[in-house]
């Protein structure tokens, strides 16, 4: 397909570059400028490499993108946004070929939107599908499609240098029945904002997990599942923040559903069976004076 000026006309303004990707495109090379979407790079990973840091550069990807790295895709310049277009099974997708390949996100203020991960067509057991060291990252809209037997060990892995990291509009699927470790393991993360995602599969530790203590996060309006007998949400015992208006179900017992640590709860709803006997309670149950 030829793309005019008019076709691409609601992409994000912005006073950097703009990189295209196209695996579609007959004359799709990395060897390209990527500037013309006629003339388009044939992996993302290479466009990082294009784009200067903190200039506003946007790596706009086709719709029916298709690439299958056996190595990570790295964000190591900082402020670049990785943009997909298409919707449905026409999003640009990455399927990792190789059990340590990840999206790795090491450098800070870079953003990743509409991308379909999907893991449908390769039986192979992926560590992470993100690996997040930089701060002010932004993921949203973004889908993870688990293979018949095989999934993402962890889906998300952040370290303590992740913060003001914010998750919105995901939908995280691992097997509801063969366990990943954990969905979304967050280790620190001070200033999380995190809404309206769905973090669904079978867990053996957690759906949404955090190992290190953060300050001031922001947990709302998410749909979180582990059909595992382990907790959905589990935050440490000091860590702060707000966590609101979740809906929660998990194969543990009630109480071993959601785990709040020093946060302000408000209005969680959780359910710890799936057959439909229950409906969703508060939980905590008793409420602030």
């Amino acid at each position: 397909m030829a793309f005019t000026a008019n076709s691409l006309s609601n992409l994000p303004v912005t006073s950097g570059a703009l990189f295209f990707v196209d695996s579609g495109s007959n004359r799709a090379s990395d060897g390209n400028a990527g500037r013309d979407p006629n003339v388009p790079m044939a992996t993302i990973d290479a466009a990082v490499a294009r784009c200067t840091a903190n200039n506003g550069d946007i790596i706009v990807v086709m719709p029916g993108h298709d690439e299958n790295p056996t190595s990570s895709i790295t964000m190591d310049v900082a402020g670049v946004w990785i943009y997909g277009l298409g919707w449905g099974a026409s999003r640009p997708t990455i399927t990792f070929g190789a059990l340590a390949a990840t999206l790795s996100i090491t450098a800070a203020s870079c953003r990743v939107s509409n991308l379909l991960f999907d893991l449908g067509t390769v039986a192979t057991t992926v560590t992470d599908c993100f690996n997040i060291t930089g701060a002010d990252v932004i993921i949203e809209d973004c889908e993870t499609i688990p293979h018949a037997t095989s999934q993402f060990t962890n889906i998300m892995t952040t370290t303590t240098a992740a913060n003001r990291l914010t998750l919105r509009g995901n939908r995280f699927r691992g097997l509801g029945a063969a366990s990943g470790t954990s969905g979304l393991v967050l280790v620190g993360c001070d200033d999380l904002d995190m809404h309206d995602n769905e973090v669904s599969g079978g867990f053996s530790t957690g759906a949404v997990t955090q190992t290190t203590a953060a300050a001031r996060v922001s947990i709302y309006n998410n749909r979180l599942v582990n059909h595992s007998a382990f907790y959905a949400l589990d935050v440490t015992d000091t860590t702060t923040g707000l966590i609101m208006n979740n809906l929660i179900g998990s194969g543990a017992a009630f109480a071993a559903t959601l785990d709040v640590g020093a946060t302000w709860p408000v209005q969680n709803f959780v359910v710890d069976v799936a057959d439909g006997t229950v409906t969703g309670a508060v939980i905590p149950k008793t409420a602030a004076s």
